[in-house]
């Protein structure tokens, strides 16, 4: 299309040559640099250039829009959101766009529907971990070229889809193509929302007609979205199949791209072919109508009254489903929570504190059983070298080795070890022999827990390079029951909704938390916390789902902060508890409140402060601290909170008051955090990474008894934990050892 008469000439040193298209943000022109280079020129509309929140948005989005790989997507080439009118060019892609093409041939069948399926399931998976959700995939966004399926326009419409219904009046997206959630809560909506849209792109491909759209209205279209089954006639029942589930209702029932990817990938040629009885005609063919053929919006599309849409979706909003690996390198964190699993009985290491009054009568029966017993039946002391797959262990953060999670972990009277580069097992406790283990080549990544229902948790590496698997292994055999893919993203520790255990963890784009149920492996939410700072952590604390964000810098524009969401156990929907422009980290609780350490954002010291947070009133109390720089919190036992220093320096600090109740020099190095008997608050136990233990009065401080370390004092802190009076180090990398805490030196 030709320039109109109100068109620049150039925007930015690009000479425009022509009009693309235009749609409901802006206008995208056909232009050249200088040297030739030929780009799509997108120019946001002057009423959105002068919207201040709709300026900033685009900024991020831009932003972000050029971390996307421009292998399936239209790279960013040059932009300015701080122009008159803000303006973004990309890479020009040539080819029809999906609408284009069906307008004029026909929908798709065969080879060419299977590369769209197969094409923009890795484009989505490219935006999305660049941490971007497209939020409107439609049949004009997409880009048939010879080299594959283009998305293109990601950036621009993320930046308007943050707009709030109370500031611009309306909802922004394309209704044949947006997700129930986008049209109930448009700002909550995760990576499940262009799953949704990539489906009803192929349904529209292959039938000519969106698996929503009707010839009424906008307002109808939305209304069959939230409420009505897709018309998914035009599919193979192999394909239909896929698109039924990715069309549901509940984001959290829809499958992960990764997932999609493979099934499209090994879905035979046939599962591409179109249906016997094609009844495309059932619904009208998508109107994307006259400026189709210049990649416009399509007519019902852009836009949608606020009013009408708002009205379709109000009704289903109850109908519509809500939504650790730690992250390498956060020592403090990683610290702490190791050892605030000490504070509740049965399970002192590795998933989080037990609340004493939700434990079943089974575990306080197993307890009192343990307290009774003292000891394992037939413990004697052992040492053992752990069966490694010799694939790594460790990674380096503050010029220390750290391992990521934990290697050993009881349960009860049970004892599991795994992940490190360790295969899976799990030990007697008494003798140390395995009861049942994995193959050294079975590398575990790491060990995550044990469900009520008797499962064994922990990830694995996955079909392709740094992606893993969330498995769930019996504990009778330890044979794998279920297996889900979480590529690459933090998990955490099991956490109880109603009867049900569940697993804290992320997607793939590390922003959306995913809770997998721990029986069975399927999501049963995903949701995302906030839409502004990165959320890359994921605690558990009591049973309860936490999400820790922080933002990405901290200028004289935007100051840093964290920001602590309490997540639904049931649902995964966000309540924002905390909010800071300190540096925090989520110790435990204390007296149904949570306990964060202000660590230092300023690096001049560590631990200036205790936050004392109560989630219901959501109120803050500040306890100021007085702490040297290399202090770093690694426990919160009772309502005493435990630092330690390189040297070995352990200190015992009040968290209602900030008062230091001990200090005491040990002769080990960076030993681990405590570890306590169930239903007490001491003596306290610790371990040295060269495989010694010392034991620590809880109210003085005053050292107990030490035992000899094995080896040298290099590698990483260990693991602890306790099963009656017999205490488990796991040190070095792959050494497991055991003494007891009444004679440890005659079983050291």
């Amino acid at each position: 299309m030709v320039l109109g008469a109100t068109d620049p000439e150039s925007i930015g040193g690009y000479r425009l040559e022509g009009r693309l298209g235009s749609g409901g943000m802006g206008v995208v022109y056909d232009a050249r640099s200088d040297s030739g280079r030929r780009v799509a020129m997108k120019l946001v509309h002057q009423q959105y250039a002068d919207d201040d929140e709709f300026r900033g948005r685009f900024r991020q989005e831009v932003e972000a829009a050029r971390r996307v790989s421009g292998a399936f997507t239209a790279a960013v080439v040059d932009a300015d959101p701080d122009a008159v009118r803000p303006w973004m060019a990309t890479s020009y892609v040539p080819g029809p766009t999906l609408d284009q093409r069906v307008a004029e041939q026909g929908p798709l069948s065969g080879q060419e529907l299977r590369q769209l399926a197969i094409g923009l399931a890795e484009a989505l998976r490219d935006i999305h971990r660049a941490g971007v959700i497209h939020r409107d995939l439609k049949p004009s966004n997409v880009i048939l070229s010879g080299e594959g399926p283009r998305v293109i326009d990601f950036g621009i419409s993320r930046a308007a889809d943050r707009q709030t219904l109370t500031t611009t009046g309306r909802v922004m997206g394309t209704p044949p193509f947006m997700s129930p959630e986008a049209l109930v809560t448009p700002r909550e909506v995760g990576s499940e929302t262009d799953v949704f849209a990539l489906a009803a792109v192929l349904a529209y491909a292959s039938s000519g007609s969106s698996p929503f759209q009707t010839d009424d209205s906008p307002y109808m279209t939305a209304y069959n979205v939230v409420h009505e089954p897709p018309s998914l006639n035009g599919l193979s029942s192999a394909l239909r199949e896929i698109a039924e589930e990715c069309l549901a209702k509940d984001p959290a029932e829809r499958p992960s791209v990764t997932d999609l990817l493979e099934r499209f990938r090994s879905l035979p040629a046939d599962g591409y072919a179109p249906s016997e009885s094609p009844k495309g005609s059932e619904r009208s063919k998508d109107s994307e109508g006259s400026e189709g053929s210049e990649g416009s919006e399509p007519a019902s599309s852009a836009e949608a009254d606020a009013e009408t849409l708002a009205t379709a979706s109000a009704s289903a909003s109850a109908g519509v489903g809500g939504r650790l690996r730690r992250p390498r390198g956060r020592w403090i964190a990683t610290s702490a929570l190791a050892a605030v699993a000490a504070v509740g009985a049965g399970a002192l290491l590795a998933f989080g504190p037990l609340d004493q009054q939700e434990q079943t009568a089974q575990e306080k029966q197993a307890q009192t059983k343990e307290a009774a017993s003292s000891l394992p039946a037939g413990w004697s002391a052992w040492q053992r070298t752990l069966p490694s797959s010799k694939n790594g262990f460790w990674s380096i953060a503050g010029g220390r080795a750290i391992l990521d999670g934990h290697t050993c972990l009881t349960y009860s009277s049970e004892l599991y070890c795994g992940g490190n580069g360790i295969a899976l097992s799990r030990l007697d406790p008494a003798t140390g022999r395995a009861l049942w283990k994995h193959p050294e080549s079975d590398t575990t990544e790491s060990l995550i827990g044990v469900s009520r229902h008797r499962m064994v948790v922990a990830t694995v590496p996955g079909r392709s390079e740094s992606t893993y698997r969330l498995e769930g292994y019996g504990v009778s055999d330890g044979k794998r029951r279920w297996s889900a893919d979480i590529g690459d993203a933090a998990q955490g520790d099991i956490f109880r909704s109603g009867r049900s255990d569940l697993v804290l963890t992320q997607s793939w784009d590390a922003q959306t938390y995913v809770a997998v149920d721990a029986e069975t492996g399927k999501t049963r939410w995903s949701r995302r916390a906030s839409q502004t700072l990165s959320c890359y952590e994921v605690e558990v604390v009591n049973h309860r789902p936490y999400a820790l964000c922080h933002s990405d810098s901290d200028t004289a524009d935007s100051a840093y902060r964290t920001a602590v969401y309490a997540l639904d156990p049931a649902t995964g929907r966000p309540e924002a508890v905390v909010d800071s422009r300190q540096d925090l980290t989520l110790v435990g609780s204390q007296d149904g409140k949570l306990v964060l350490v202000d660590s230092g954002f300023d690096d001049t010291t560590s631990g200036s402060a205790v936050l004392l947070v109560d989630p219901r009133k959501k109120s803050t109390r500040r306890v100021p601290l007085s702490l040297k720089a290399d202090q770093e919190v690694r426990g919160l036992i009772g309502g005493t909170l435990y630092f330690v220093r390189p040297n070995g320096e352990v200190s015992a600090v009040r968290s209602t008051t900030g008062k230091e109740l001990w200090k005491e020099s040990t002769r080990y190095s960076d030993v681990s955090g405590p570890v306590v008997a169930p239903g007490t608050e001491g003596p306290l136990y610790f371990g040295t990474p060269g495989g010694g233990f010392l034991s620590l009065d809880a109210e003085k401080g005053s050292v107990r008894w030490t035992t000899k370390a094995r080896t040298d004092s290099g590698g990483p802190s260990p693991d602890l934990a306790l099963i009656g009076d017999a205490l488990y180090g796991r040190y070095g990398y792959d050494q497991l050892t055991t003494v007891d805490v009444n004679r440890p030196s005659k079983s050291s």
